[in-house]
């Protein structure tokens, strides 16, 4: 049951915060949204920045868990293998959307929020640098700045999301599966030898 109610007051304060923000959430709304007593709140958490705290622990740990990106995972097949991280990391935002939109919105307020949402970005690159290394010395794609061609399929990939998040389909109709299917290929083609 205490885990339970922490769940809720995390939660809670990830609906609220994501709509109006940090400092115009109080502890207050953040228990009644939970169903809770302020006192019970305060019983799980000193204050609201320890609540902030643990929205932001709850997500860098969710993307951080080993499940998603194992080496049992790893086919060495570019367009397979890349189609797995795409398909990863929109699932992954789009389940965490709300605590993006917070981070967006509390970025500058709060550093420490910048600093922790890098995590998960910064796995995905060490990730992708380690797996495209691993490609180039097999032979399997062409010698290319790892860097740039990671940082390329990055923000490829928060493009959509952004594009998906922000404006809903107004902007990018095209479904996830699509997107996945041929923005990979066109990626691949570009980086596989010959």
């Amino acid at each position: 049951m205490p885990q339970e109610t922490r769940e809720k007051i995390i939660n809670a304060a990830i609906n609220l915060m994501s709509l109006k923000g940090y400092s115009s959430t109080t502890t207050k709304e953040i228990a009644q949204f939970a169903g809770l007593s302020e006192m019970t709140l305060f019983r799980k958490f000193k204050n609201k920045q320890e609540i902030l705290d643990a929205v932001i622990k709850t997500y860098t740990c969710a993307f951080h868990s080993e499940k998603l990106f194992t080496n049992n995972e790893v086919t060495y097949d570019l367009e397979t293998d890349l189609a797995n991280v795409s398909r990863t990391y929109q699932n992954f935002m789009s389940e965490n959307k709300k605590v993006v939109l917070l981070a967006y919105k509390e970025s500058g307020t709060h550093d420490e929020i910048s600093e922790t949402l890098t995590v998960n970005p910064r796995l995905m690159k060490k990730f992708l640098v380690d797996y495209l290394t691993e490609m180039e010395k097999r032979g399997k794609i062409i010698d290319t700045n790892i860097e740039v061609v990671v940082f390329s399929f990055m923000t490829m990939n928060l493009g959509y999301f952004s594009a998906q998040f922000i404006s809903g389909k107004k902007v990018a109709s095209v479904p996830l599966d699509a997107f996945i299917e041929h923005s990979v290929k066109v990626f691949a083609r570009g980086l596989k030898k010959e």
